[in-house]
């Protein structure tokens, strides 16, 4: 039999939370008053269907807010991406940067001055016109100090636009900024999702509730959210670059890998990201299931809270270092589809550091060092440190729960006793963005594909606060020097100097402890066609379609 659509108030009674329903098998969703869609879930071996222009992407946790100044969480990402435009963007299967919402730019001699020409005729979700002051509104929200429709304090990515003195709308489809100090990465930075422009119309309406309510020009619009259920978007026939042929995505968050694993060979969805890699390797000899692959632009990493005693101490973070044998942390949790990571910026990336040599595995070393650390600051052996780590898979992380414990075993073995606390995607980030951690798991894609945004996203002193994205609060003042000079520094060699330099210093103080650089891989249905997991690995849908077999 097949299950038809049920209402919500059913749907709850009968169903209750999204675990319990992912334990039913068959993929069951709302009704058609409520979504405008009927999804058909199989039952004893049957096939799921569902309409031929509707994809349903699973993947291992919901959104945060759709808000693009106020997340830096991919779950968020993933929708944000199809919802909104930047002025400029990548090329559909490069990292090259190409026109978008801006059809054309230029700069003065002396850098400090872009000009942007808009693109005519582009309307936003709401039937409201995209112009110059919508520009100037969506660049207010993220980079004034007090500003007035911002109505969030989540701004991660404020610091990275700070460069930026003014905005100014010069007339309807010409926008100027004015820039404090040349820089090398304002052009990128632009492309990148939290400077999305949003419908300044929708941001009043909605003020606080607009993360759950978002307003762009992309090609899909927002149609419905039930949190830790379903987020559903709808093709916005409008789009300047024409109606995507998908009608809709629904996004559906099912924690268990092993779930997604089943619903996708049920074909009750069409994308399965994050799953583990021995999960991928399997479906990959599955009929009607074909795997992409890209190379990641990403670490996973170690942080070491270093405002809390005893991971203040140097010697103590190189001796967790020590302890950690990263091959065959490749081997166990990865199975084999990681390379290790001596450092945080990924080694296909422009500025990677391939002359530096990462410390051995040696316990007897870390055990030493943290003898003398123990003389030196008056600490007693052995130590007991908690481990935060998130309990949903990660594109850097597949297994966080095993590698988790990969970690409290290494420790062990040098005589720290670790208590593994783990907390779902979102929590988790907003405990070690505020310095909650001793110890937590994290990781990093890339945004623009420069090191600047690994090296002083990460690891800048500008980046420490409540909501920053220096986990580890890391201080040290010659590689903020350094990672400031290379913003504005537009010479590429003497910028690569900086970049080298600033990575041999972060590596001695050792604030974090990368640990692998993965391959970033995804399962989805053979019918799924136009869909390119990007160098990015932004999930951009506008080009995927569904085609029956013949």
């Amino acid at each position: 039999m097949r299950y038809l659509a049920v209402r919500l108030k059913k749907f709850r009674a009968s169903f209750g939370r999204q675990e319990n329903v992912a334990l039913l098998g068959p993929f069951v969703v709302m009704s058609a008053a409520l979504f405008g869609v009927v999804l058909l879930g199989g039952c004893r071996g049957q096939s799921a269907s569902a309409p031929a222009d509707t994809l349903i992407y699973g993947r291992g946790e919901d959104a945060q807010s759709l808000d693009p100044i106020a997340t830096d969480i991919g779950e968020s990402v993933k929708v944000i991406v199809n919802l909104y435009d930047t002025l400029v963007a990548y090329d559909d299967e490069t990292l090259d940067l190409v026109p978008s919402l801006a059809e054309r730019w230029e700069h003065s001699d002396d850098g400090l001055t872009w000009t942007f020409h808009l693109r005519p005729d582009v309307l936003f979700h709401d039937g409201t016109p995209f112009n110059a002051e919508a520009v100037v509104f969506t660049f207010r929200r993220l980079i004034d100090e007090q500003p007035e429709f911002a109505y969030t304090q989540a701004r991660p990515y404020k610091p990275n636009f700070s460069n930026i003195a003014d905005v100014e709308a010069i007339d309807e489809r010409t926008v100027q900024f004015q820039l404090r100090e040349p820089s090398a990465v304002f052009l990128k930075n632009i492309a990148m999702f939290p400077a999305s422009i949003v419908s300044p119309t929708a941001v009043k309406q909605h003020q606080e509730a607009f993360g759950a309510n978002p307003v762009g020009t992309g090609p899909f619009r927002f149609a419905r959210w039930l949190r830790d259920e379903q987020l559903v978007l709808e093709a916005f026939d409008e789009h300047w670059r024409g109606k995507p042929d998908l009608a809709r995505a629904i996004f559906v968050p099912v924690s268990e890998s092993a779930t997604r694993v089943s619903q996708l060979k049920r074909g009750e969805i069409h994308i399965a990201d994050n799953l583990p890699p021995a999960e991928l390797d399997a479906l990959a000899k599955t009929p009607g299931i074909v795997l992409q692959e890209q190379t990641g632009l990403n670490v996973a990493y170690l942080t070491m809270q270093t405002e809390k005693p005893p991971l203040d101490n140097t010697k103590v973070r190189q001796a967790i270092a020590h302890a950690i044998d990263k091959p065959r942390l490749v081997d166990v949790a990865y199975a084999g589809h990681a390379r290790p990571a001596v450092n945080m910026v990924p080694p296909a990336m422009w500025g990677h550091h391939n002359e530096l040599k990462d410390r051995p595995y040696d316990v007897a070393q870390a055990k030493q060092l943290l003898e003398e650390a123990s003389a030196e600051a008056g600490f007693a052996l052995p130590l007991s440190l908690t481990l935060s780590v998130m309990s949903q898979p990660r594109p850097y992380m597949q297994e966080p729960l095993q590698t988790a414990s990969f970690i409290k075993d290494a420790l062990a073995a040098i005589g720290i006793d670790v208590e593994i606390q783990t907390k779902p995607v979102n929590q988790h980030f907003d405990h070690l963005m505020s310095g909650g951690h001793e110890l937590g798991l994290a990781g990093w894609s890339s945004d623009n594909n420069d090191p600047d945004n690994f090296l002083y996203s990460l690891l800048d002193s500008d980046n420490i606060g409540e909501h920053g994205n220096n986990l580890s609060r890391y201080n040290n003042p010659e590689v903020h020097r350094l990672l400031l000079a290379a913003q504005s520094e537009l010479d590429d060699a003497a910028r690569l100097k900086m970049y080298l330099q600033a990575q041999e210093l972060i590596f001695a103080d050792a604030p974090v402890v990368p640990l692998v650089h993965t391959q970033v891989r995804i399962a989805q249905r053979d019918m799924l066609k136009g869909y390119l997991l990007h160098p990015s690995n932004l999930v951009r849908l506008r080009l995927a379609r569904i085609e029956a077999a013949p």
